[in-house]
């Protein structure tokens, strides 16, 4: 999904003379076509999204297509292609027509991540048309209540003393999650072994057990929750940046790490060689919808998510700077996965 407003100029300026009898007669065949040729969307639009249906990316997924409805009177189709790291649902957008009637939700994992992870991965970057970036987030470093450690240079040297006790849970291998502890691991030496999830509910039912005793999820209103009640310690951001609903809560760089230049994303795409004039008219729709205060209220913030519309232009430079930080996430990580 791209990006932040910026104007688009097609054309130069008009030099007197230039008109003529046939430039005319053009523009008055095109002021008679049909408007329903001019128009677009004209019907609904397919929306692909590589999550399960009723997950947070599929509910912001069919919001966005509400605000499609009320803007164009066509919203979106959800077809739900989860599986393999968000794969499956990459190689459907691929596979799709690129007339505009089909657009997919996608992630970091997705666009940045999985092309350096994967040996053998069946689409690439170039086969997606970014339309605008939709929403960001910053993932908080969660220690379980028990450990006893109450910031980053505690836990390294706990972990280093106690490295049978300290697990860390995420949620799948080569995912986000698994990533930037890696990273962290290699920055600090803190000593803390994988313990792999297929998603955050049996991640988070376990750290609560205290069978695992860290967790990296986004700072979401069930975690804020069992922050608040001292259920789980906050000890830092995975991030250069604070997070805006735990301002408290230090980066990385504040505590003298270097800056990780990665955050979980979810972006609107089209299928490449879809029309330009269609991908800019659908990235301006989504810039709109998410300049509505009360759509990130209800949609974004109460997921743990900030607004990150851009124009294609601006996505596309955004994609290019977040593939070198993921490029250095999976080198330093050492995982290497076969494609399904």
């Amino acid at each position: 999904m791209r990006k932040n407003v910026l104007s688009w100029s097609h054309g130069g300026l008009l030099k007197a003379g230039f008109f003529s009898a046939a430039a005319l007669v053009a523009g008055a065949q095109f002021a008679t076509a049909p408007a329903a040729a001019q128009e677009y969307p004209d019907r609904a639009i397919r929306l692909i999204v590589p999550y399960p249906a009723g997950g947070p990316t599929d509910t912001l997924g069919r919001a966005l297509g509400e605000g499609f409805r009320e803007r164009t009177k066509y919203g979106f189709v959800v077809e739900n292609k989860p599986g393999a790291n968000t794969s499956l649902g990459a190689m459907a957008c691929k596979g799709s027509e690129s007339d505009g009637y089909t657009l997919c939700l996608l992630a970091s994992t997705t666009l940045s991540i999985n092309p350096h992870l994967y040996t053998n991965l069946r689409y690439t970057p170039a086969d997606l048309a970014p339309v605008s970036n939709v929403a960001g987030s910053r993932a908080v470093f969660l220690v379980h209540k028990d450990v006893p450690v109450t910031n980053l240079k505690e836990l390294v040297e706990y972990s280093k003393k106690n490295p049978e006790k300290m697990n860390y849970g995420s949620f799948g291998v080569g995912g986000e999650t698994h990533l930037m502890v890696e990273w962290l691991k290699s920055k600090t030496g803190a000593q803390i072994t994988h313990v792999p999830f297929t998603g955050f509910a049996p991640a988070i039912q376990s750290f609560d057990r205290n069978d695992i005793q860290v967790l990296i999820p986004v700072a979401v209103p069930p975690i804020l929750d069992r922050i608040e009640k001292k259920q789980a310690k906050a000890l830092f951001i995975l991030g250069d940046q604070r997070a805006e609903n735990l301002p408290d809560v230090p980066s990385v760089v504040d505590l003298g790490l270097p800056p990780i230049n990665f955050q979980t994303w979810f972006g609107m795409f089209a299928p490449a060689g879809t029309p330009p004039d269609r991908i800019e008219k659908a990235s301006a729709i989504i810039r709109d919808i998410l300049s509505k205060k009360e759509f990130v209220d209800k949609f974004l913030s109460n997921s743990g998510f900030v607004p990150a519309a851009n124009t294609p232009a601006q996505f596309k430079a955004f994609l290019e700077k977040d593939n070198l930080a993921a490029q250095e996430l999976v080198k330093i990580s050492g995982v290497k996965l076969t494609a399904e």
